[in-house]
């Protein structure tokens, strides 16, 4: 406090690191105002640790006049006093501990209970809710309960203990399936509900008494095994290729580490990493699929993909100001009727500013052609591209599309020569596909002469006039032709 006036914090803000081409990162900034906000800066922290292991906060001040300024001065003198005082008797009047227990630590309880925080006077900021409220029990809860004991039994002989507590029903049945597979035996489940899990060997009441029975413990908030037999007293060897808990979502989180430093791993490489760890060598499909589910948990999945879309175009057009994008819906139907607030992704133009900027500079030669999707949605992806000066190729836009059609071209053609290709006398090679054909007679004078001139490419039409005649050498001598330059003559009749 100088000259009358306070400084008190007006925004708490955290940088959300969003991941772009190239594994460049930028950053998002999202203000902390309430417990929901707090959990989703953590949530957001534990999906991006790998990159950046830090949270950055930022904290915003203004200034606040003030009135009592006497009084403050009092109240700041008399707390520094009791602060300082070296008083049993001031001690004790500034803080009521609770009861002492027989072993003479101060019960945690009581003290809780004894803890009076009163409204200052002369605090000027209105403080937000999740900073009046403190749970001291949760200063000594996992920093990650969720991952908290998952896939531990005892360490110092891989058996499970009755009284053994776990953070949650996904931690426990993990752990029972990593002891499992470690073991080389297998169980049953005999019942399964949200507040119980108990299982049993599979040779149960055939040489082996082996059962487990973990429950909910409300009070507490974790889950303990309340019943256990002891060790594996069957004599079933260890299974020599695969074992039937060792499932894709198993293998998924076991290999979450390895897909989060490289997406692109190999299949065989996990194969190899799984057969070191569980001692199973398991087929290719299972680690496929686990991988594409691993995948999914830590990027998200095609739906969240999908929906992320116009948010990720939004930011690309703010963060590069002059890009362009251009989004075409369809509404969806449920029978007859229209479903509200909800739309279908039909198609999707988009070029960057630096590629716009960039054809300006470039040749007056534009290739447009289109290439199949073969993810879940399908689709075609339509791309043109130019040359500069020193011959190389310049991406310059792009779109998603249903599929090579004429309706998609022309929406492809139109939005390229709006946004991109805007000078006149400039030529566009293609192949020869009707679609693209109907789409030029469609779009009026923008691909036509003078203001464009529509060439096929020399190499289509090498590769149909091989697949027609199947003649390789005068393929090759068609191909010359097209690599020969126009030389104007005239002839005098």
């Amino acid at each position: 406090m100088e000259n009358g006036t306070l400084m008190r914090v007006s925004r708490i803000l955290y940088r959300n690191p969003i991941v772009v081409f190239g594994g460049l990162i930028q950053f998002d900034v999202l203000s902390i105002t309430d417990e929901a906000s707090m959990e989703n800066m953590f949530q957001i922290h534990r999906q991006t640790q790998m990159r950046l292991p830090q949270i950055e906060l930022y904290v915003e001040f203004e200034t606040v006049e003030v009135q009592n300024d006497i009084d403050i001065h009092d109240d700041k003198a008399a707390v520094d006093e009791g602060m300082n005082s070296d008083s049993e008797e001031d001690f004790e009047a500034t803080y009521e501990a609770g009861d002492e227990d027989e072993d003479g630590d101060v019960g945690v309880e009581a003290a809780a209970e004894n803890v009076v925080v009163y409204p200052s006077s002369s605090q000027p900021m209105d403080v937000p809710p999740f900073m009046r409220e403190l749970d001291l029990e949760a200063m000594h809860a996992p920093e990650f309960p969720e991952y908290a004991n998952i896939g531990i039994a005892d360490p110092e002989d891989g058996e499970f203990r009755i009284g053994m507590e776990y953070s949650s029903r996904k931690s426990v049945v993990a752990a029972i399936r990593n002891f499992t597979i470690s073991k080389g035996v297998d169980y049953e489940v005999y019942e399964s509900e949200p507040r119980t899990f108990y299982a049993k060997c599979k040779m149960y009441g055939h040489g082996c008494d082996w059962l487990i029975r973990a429950s909910l413990i409300r009070k507490k908030g974790c889950w303990k095994i309340r019943r256990y037999n002891g060790r594996h007293t069957c004599t079933i060897g260890t299974i020599s290729q695969d074992h039937s808990k060792l499932d894709s979502d198993t293998v998924a989180d076991a290999i979450r580490p390895l897909v989060e430093t490289d997406p692109s791993i190999k299949v065989k490489s996990i194969i190899a990493e799984v057969q070191s760890w569980f001692n199973y060598t398991i087929s290719y499909q299972k680690v496929w699929l686990a991988k594409q589910k691993s995948i999914a948990n830590v990027f998200g999945g095609w739906e969240d993909s999908y929906q992320a879309l116009p948010w990720w175009l939004s930011v690309m057009v703010q963060k590069m100001p002059g890009s362009v994008v251009q989004i075409e819906t369809r509404p969806l139907y449920s029978g007859n009727e229209e479903a509200q607030g909800v739309k279908i992704l039909h198609r999707v133009f988009w070029s960057f500013n630096p590629c716009i900027r960039a054809f300006r500079h470039g040749k007056p030669l534009v290739q447009v052609d289109g290439t199949h999707l073969y993810g879940k949605y399908k689709g075609t992806l339509l791309v043109a591209v130019a040359q500069d000066g020193n011959q190389n190729i310049v991406p310059i836009a792009f779109a998603l599309v249903e599929g090579e059609t004429a309706d998609a071209w022309h929406f492809f053609l139109r939005n390229l020569r709006m946004y991109v290709v805007r000078k006149d006398g400039v030529g566009m090679i293609s192949d020869r596909h009707e679609s693209i054909r109907a789409a030029v007679n469609r779009s009026g004078d923008d691909w036509q002469p003078p203001r464009a001139w529509w060439m096929f490419c020399i190499r289509h039409i090498g590769s149909n006039f091989l697949r027609a005649f199947k003649v390789p050498h005068l393929q090759k001598l068609v191909v010359n032709i097209g690599y020969l330059r126009t030389v104007e003559v005239q002839y005098q009749l």
